[in-house]
């Protein structure tokens, strides 16, 4: 549940940039748009699947529009198809640390722990007051049992943002 409630918060943020620069939203096809409107995970990847195919995105908001399939996808327990399209991601926009905050938190629902570890560390690099990448390590380094590093991750994520889930203790 905590998981799904990040990443449906990450999803309303990633698209927000997109909404904000009214010159991207309004060249966006119609699925893109009906695409952030919905709230089923299962017909958010048909119709971000189906603005993609349109073919009109590029750059950044390809970037977005693949960030935000691939939370739709972990929404669904697919953190595979999830870890491609931001692997895509991360080809059109390297140094984001979005990509590497959901590449960390898809490999965390892997239990793939050290590389969520990693990818978390990288996005804190990118981006030092970024609270979920902080809560995402913490969750990590508590499944590995580094409970130190995990409450010290912890308190940092809720000193950016109290109302991140950080891993209780």
């Amino acid at each position: 549940m905590r998981n799904r409630t990040a990443a449906l918060t990450l999803c309303c943020l990633l698209f927000s940039s997109v909404i904000a620069n009214p010159v991207l939203a309004q060249d966006m096809p119609q699925e893109c748009k009906d695409a952030m409107e919905s709230r089923s995970p299962p017909s958010q990847v048909d119709l971000f699947t189906s603005c993609l195919e349109t073919g009109r995105l590029s750059g950044d908001t390809k970037a977005t529009t693949l960030k935000q399939r691939a939370v739709a996808y972990m929404h669904l327990g697919n953190h595979q198809l999830a870890l491609a399209d931001i692997e895509e991601a991360s080809k059109l926009t390297p140094g984001d640390a979005d990509v590497y905050y959901l590449r960390g938190f898809a490999y965390r629902a892997l239990g793939k722990y050290d590389r969520a570890i990693q990818d978390s560390t990288r996005a804190i690099n990118l981006d030092s007051n970024f609270a979920g990448a902080y809560a995402n390590r913490a969750f990590a380094y508590k499944a590995l049992g580094n409970i130190n590093r995990a409450k010290s991750d912890a308190l940092r994520a809720q000193s950016i943002n109290p109302n991140v889930k950080v891993p209780r203790f």
